[in-house]
């Protein structure tokens, strides 16, 4: 897609390897996404499709053996500056100021992410005490004022809490908090309410929100629950085996899905007033592991409209049928990838 400076946040052709004794792993393979100001843009798909290691390579966090191979990350900051993140190193203090001033991310599991031996008020001042003021009262004010907005109670007891004296709903809370105490320009979810009940889920969806109208920030959120996009996000990217398969607005997506992927995800949701207690329609086999992958359609070897000599010969090319919408499929283009090495 061609680029647009409108844009936080624009991926171009991103490429991410982990090169191991047994091969190469292409867990991210030729990735595009673009998001605007206070747009949220949602990623899906099964695990093992790419969409963590997307936001890692963003924020310029991808494990090793892991690398970017080639592609471009175009940020456009807060001052109105546009630099590709991909030029960065990923230690230098130029990717340091950006993580957690212009992009901040929320976890999937906050125990994970929490230090358990420090309290909850250090963790946030901490991020504020390095983007944005060294004053502690100033630090202080804003760390309460932060957990205060996210709906945590008692903010001056909190803030002298240790994660595991807090709820799983409010370590989630506390993780907001961290990741929007410096206001950035995007925030990167990833899979923020899995580990959460319904109720607590709902909550955190609507703090989301609520706080992106407040902020005016872009929100890329990471899942693999349509459910929750359909809530959440304005425009989807459906991720399969290292590539965007997909892209509509939540809207069309749902109502015209084209991929027999996003069709087959659309078709194994539990629904309520179902008849019978029959099994789910649930898609075949499992995601393959992008080792040394063919020049073919990832999703060939489950797809239901599997066209022998086509699918199983090159990558299909992603194409806009119209509406903004693009489908990565030969059932509707003929148009292939040339092959990357």
């Amino acid at each position: 897609m061609e680029a647009v400076r409108d844009y936080v946040l624009e991926v171009q052709d991103l490429r991410t390897y982990f090169n191991l004794p047994e091969g190469t792993l292409k867990a991210v393979d030729g990735v595009d996404i673009n998001i605007a100001p206070r747009q949220t843009v949602g990623v899906i798909g099964e695990s093992g499709s790419g969409k963590s290691v997307t936001a890692q390579s963003i924020l310029q966090i991808v494990p090793p053996p892991g690398a970017i191979q080639s592609g471009r990350i175009f940020l456009r900051g807060s001052n109105g500056s546009r630099v590709d993140l991909c030029q960065l190193n990923p230690h230098s203090r130029e990717i340091r100021a950006i993580r957690g001033a212009e992009i901040s991310m929320v976890f999937q599991e906050p125990m994970t992410s929490l230090s358990p031996v420090h309290t909850i008020g250090a963790q946030i001042a901490e991020a504020i005490q390095l983007h944005v003021t060294r004053d502690k009262r100033k630090v202080k004010r804003i760390a309460l004022d932060m957990i205060n907005r996210v709906g945590i109670s008692n903010p001056k007891q909190r803030f002298d809490e240790y994660p595991h004296q807090l709820s799983g709903g409010m370590r989630q809370r506390a993780m907001i908090a961290m990741a929007l105490s410096c206001s950035p320009s995007l925030l990167i979810a990833d899979e923020p309410t899995t580990a959460l009940d319904v109720t607590v889920q709902a909550q955190i969806l609507e703090l989301m929100k609520e706080l992106q109208n407040e902020f005016g920030m872009a929100i890329m959120y990471i899942t693999h629950d349509l459910g929750v996009i359909a809530e959440i996000a304005d425009e989807v990217n459906v991720m399969y085996l290292g590539r965007v398969v997909e892209r509509a607005s939540t809207v069309e997506l749902f109502k015209n899905p084209l991929h027999p992927y996003t069709q087959r995800l659309l078709k194994s949701i539990p629904r309520l007033g179902g008849r019978g207690r029959g099994r789910l329609d649930a898609i075949r086999g499992n995601v393959p592991v992008p080792m040394n992958p063919p020049p073919q359609c990832g999703f060939a070897s489950r797809c239901d409209d599997f066209i022998a000599g086509k699918c199983d010969a090159a990558v299909p090319s992603l194409v806009d049928m119209g509406n903004q919408h693009f489908v990565r499929c030969y059932l509707h283009s003929e148009a292939s990838e040339p092959i990357y090495a």
